[in-house]
């Protein structure tokens, strides 16, 4: 019986004047042939996977070839022949209309499992050929079949024996097409006799076998470059031919990394023409261990870190040990930030006349001003008539993930972006494996690795360890990391390299570590700039009002003031008080149309950044929220805050006389915090008597009096010599230091994070269980929550043209300019309030008509201009309960 008639993919492209369907064979060995195109393009990966299952390049090589060809043979099933009716091989195999009726078809990965486990079982052997994997038991066998057939982004169900699956390949005529198929893959890719791994390492390899195999699936389904062939084409011609395309669609898809350039000095990799800190001289000179590496940087805000770490990585470019860089930041502002720092280094880290790829990484990155020229890809489209969730055709959902620049930086030569694109490699998401692939032969760069909760904590040292296992380097820098969650984050990584290892000494500050392999962990004491070491006059004021007061004085002398406020709602009306005393005060919080706050965003820069000159400085003030906080290159000369944990409070101060040669209008760095008297009576709402809303953004209690009482037992505070005792002092594990009243708050706070803990624990993959079913539900990524943040919901801003309404934001393209009108809203203030006024329902209709699926989630608010420049909108709930909104671009968003 020839295998030749089965289709494999029956969805031609409207410009195809070729064949109705692509057979299962062609398909097959086109995904064969990328997988061949995919080791030419980044051998260093595969060389590592070699490495860890202890065989040759070239075995591995022969294998995965051998096993990619079979990656569908689950689609012989004569269920899966019936999803394309027009298709279906009649003259092969009866129809089989009972199980279809029935809809018994568990998908064609399981069908697969089927074949080849009955196959292995019974000792088959495909022609002359010894069969696959000889020697191994099928638990082995297993290990390297589930990231093979479980290529649509989780892993395959393997066949369960107490099951009767007999009627997956019912008629047997589809079994023996089958056969006959792996016959012709033995003989067009022979396997050689391979000794079986170890389990634990067919279960660290299996992870990112997944991700190559799902990868090299979706270049072999591009039409593109594999157009649908005609059934009886001859395989070794179609093979040979199939190879070369391959090539073309890697380097079409971007997937072939730029070659790494010559080892540099600091000065020309980076263009910092001053000496280097003691940091940046130590990244440069200290010796680095073959195998994974983990470092660690702990140095004050503005001591160049991200310089150093950069060198770092240049050197592993360099010397060959890695192809490539990702930088995971906090937020999509300092992610945008950090994007155009790397912009201008990236050229230097890669040879001359390559052309590496950078990509920006976040849910908005297509909005950034340096990527509105990228095509927002379409959504992928529906699945074939006959397919099913989990089996939609893969150039559709190749389309939709590799073009899609939040995820196809992981991919890239250099990416930029939230750490939440990394986070999801090691969650249960769809495709989590392919991220985890393009990160292999990375070095994965993680800044303000203190900013995050228990919950990201405990990602963010999985994510470590994973990294690790797959032979990865990992650079994390902080400028106040408690001495706990650096213990963690080593401890989790030397469990994934199997290094007991001594424990780390140095208490010091700064301070660079890196831990390998073998040997003892590398501790070097720094020492900060002398510019940027510093007594800080250290200011405490009781209430808001007296804030302003300093402010006022302030600005009346020709100062530049920041005034950090814990909550939105503070901010704006902070702002407000302040212009209407006639004092120019800028606004920069997270509730603002995307539009308007990219445009805030660089304005801030401009008037506050490095670059900004004396006369754009002078009596300003910025009135900020937490995003203020981390990787922003802002500078002032007095920074005012409500009381916040120490870490926090540090990262402002370091915007403080950040550059030095400035003129300034006050005699020193000075930090005003708007604090109660940690000396003075507490009650139980100690925080919240003085600062309202900030009990409910910072739920410690304890944390807050510790640094309160840290930093006010002085009048200065010296950086760098007092940042390492303050911050351990103010997280301390004992309560014995704190007021009575405070604890059974702190306590449950206590237990809130260990909660977070556990959950996270709950819901990260690990990778000492291997890539396989488990009973995690694997959810699209859109599902998966990598925050434990408060439940929001996106609302896009409408204004009314005529009869219809269009979006706050212009733009040319209307999907570019519904994106530029997002804004998100607390569900608590919503309250299922989320639809439109009656009055606006058909309008409204009429505009969700042209948004995708994806979409669904999405609130449109139609705004109606107020006096001024305030609009306002309101939304109602199904029983016409209405909550009340304004927005203007001086204040952003508002419930009224």
């Amino acid at each position: 019986m020839t295998f030749q008639t089965f289709w494999g993919k029956a969805r031609p492209s409207k410009r195809s004047i070729g064949p109705r369907f692509h057979p299962v064979w062609a398909h097959s060995l086109d995904v064969a042939a990328s997988g061949l195109a995919l080791i030419r393009a980044r051998p260093q990966a595969f060389m590592t996977l070699a490495q860890q299952l202890g065989w040759e390049l070239e075995a591995l090589r022969a294998l995965w070839l051998h096993l990619l060809a079979l990656h569908d043979i689950g689609k012989f099933s004569p269920l899966f022949q019936a999803a394309a009716p027009h298709c279906y091989p009649h003259c092969q195999i009866p129809w089989p209309e009972d199980v279809v009726l029935k809809n018994l078809d568990p998908g064609h990965p399981t069908a697969g499992f089927v074949l080849l486990r009955d196959w292995i079982d019974d000792g088959a052997t495909p022609g002359d050929a010894p069969p696959l994997c000889a020697g191994w038991d099928w638990g082995e066998t297993t290990l390297l079949l589930e990231p093979i057939l479980g290529h649509h982004g989780r892993p395959a169900a393997g066949p369960d024996r107490r099951r009767g699956w007999g009627h997956l390949f019912r008629p047997v005529g589809a079994a023996h097409a089958a056969f006959a198929y792996w016959r012709a893959v033995a003989a067009l890719l022979p396997v050689p006799d391979l000794p079986p791994p170890s389990e634990a390492q067919l279960k660290a390899v299996s992870w990112r076998l997944a991700g190559l195999t799902a990868l090299a699936d979706w270049i072999g389904s591009d039409q593109s470059h594999f157009p649908y062939t005609a059934p009886d084409t001859d395989l070794r011609t179609y093979w040979e031919a199939a190879i070369a395309q391959a090539e073309g669609a890697v380097a079409a898809f971007g997937l072939v990394p730029a070659a790494p350039g010559p080892r540099l000095s600091f000065s020309a990799l980076t263009g910092v023409t001053c000496p280097p800190s003691a940091a940046q001289s130590w990244a440069t000179e200290v010796a680095l261990p073959d195998g994974p590496l983990l470092i660690i940087v702990e140095d004050v805000t503005g001591g160049g870190k991200t310089e150093a770490a950069l060198m770092l990585a240049h050197r592993l470019l360099a010397d060959g040990r890695a192809r490539g860089l990702f930088l995971a930041l906090p937020t999509m502002a300092t992610a945008n930030a950090m994007f155009s720092r790397v912009r201008e280094i990236a050229p230097r880290l890669f040879g001359e006349g390559a052309k590496p790829s950078l990509t920006l990484a976040h849910g908005a990155a297509t909005l950034h001003p340096a990527f509105r020229s990228v095509p927002v890809p379409a959504a992928p489209g529906a699945a074939p008539a006959g397919e099913r969730e989990g089996e939609q055709d893969s150039a559709a959902v190749a389309a939709g993930w590799l073009m899609g620049e939040s995820r196809r930086a992981l991919l890239a030569d250099l990416g930029v972006g939230t750490i939440d694109q990394v986070l999801l490699s090691v969650l249960p998401a769809r495709y989590q494996a392919v991220r985890l692939a393009g990160l292999a032969d990375k070095v994965l760069l993680v800044d303000e690795a203190h900013s995050y909760d228990a919950y990201v904590g405990t990602e963010l040292e999985r994510l470590v360890a994973f990294h690790a296992a797959g032979g990865g380097s990992t650079i994390i820098l902080s400028a106040t990391l408690p001495r706990t969650v650096k213990d963690r984050l080593v401890a989790a990584w030397r469990g994934a390299v199997g290094d007991g290892g001594a424990p780390l000494k140095q208490a010091h500050y700064p301070v660079a570590t890196l831990v390998a392999r073998a040997g003892s962990p590398v501790e070097k004491r720094l020492h900060a700039r002398p510019e940027l070491r510093r007594n800080l006059t250290v200011t405490r004021v009781p209430n808001p009002s007296s804030a302003l007061e300093r402010i006022r004085a302030a600005v009346a002398a020709g100062a530049c003031v920041a005034y950090v406020r814990n909550t939105v709602d503070d901010a704006i009306e902070t702002a407000a008080v302040l212009r209407q005393a006639g004092i120019p005060a800028d606004l920069f919080h997270a509730r603002f149309a995307m539009h308007d706050r990219l445009a805030i965003e660089e304005r801030v820069l401009a008037t506050f950044g490095k670059s900004s000159q004396p006369e754009d400085r002078r009596g300003r003030v910025l009135v900020a929220t937490q995003v203020l906080e981390q990787s922003l290159d802002l500078d002032f000369d007095l920074i005012v805050s409500d009381l916040a944990p120490i870490d926090a409070l540090l990262q402002r101060a370091g915007r403080l006389w950040r550059h030095a040669g400035r003129p300034r209008s006050v005699s020193g760095p000075e930090l005003v915090i708007v604090s109660p008297d940690p000396a003075g009576s507490v009650s139980a709402d100690w925080v919240g008597a003085a600062l309202r809303r900030t009990a409910f953004v910072y739920t410690d209690p304890a944390i807050l009096w510790r640094t309160a009482r840290t930093l006010f037992a002085s009048a200065t505070f010296n950086v760098p010599r007092d940042v390492r005792s303050a911050i351990e002092a103010v997280y301390a594990e004992n309560k014995g230091d704190v007021p009575e009243v405070l604890l059974a708050a702190s306590d449950e706070q206590h237990g809130r994070a260990g909660a977070e803990r556990a959950f996270a624990d709950q819901n990260l993959l690990d990778h000492r269980d291997g890539y396989r079913a488990d009973g995690k539900a694997w959810q699209q990524e859109r599902q998966v929550v990598t925050r434990l943040a408060e439940a929001a919901r996106v609302l896009r801003l409408a204004r009314r043209d005529g009869e219809r309404l269009v979006p706050w934001a212009q733009d040319p393209d209307p999907s570019t300019a519904w994106s530029l009108s997002e804004v998100k809203a607390y569900e608590r203030v919503l309250r299922g309030r989320h639809q439109a006024e009656v009055r606006w329902r058909s309008l409204v209709d009429a505009v969700r008509v042209g948004w995708s699926r994806f979409d669904e989630d999405v609130i449109l608010l139609p705004l109606e201009r107020q006096q001024g420049e305030a609009w306002a909108g309101v939304l109602v709930d199904d029983e016409g309960q209405a909550v009340n909104f304004t927005y203007s671009v001086a204040e952003g968003l508002r419930v009224t």
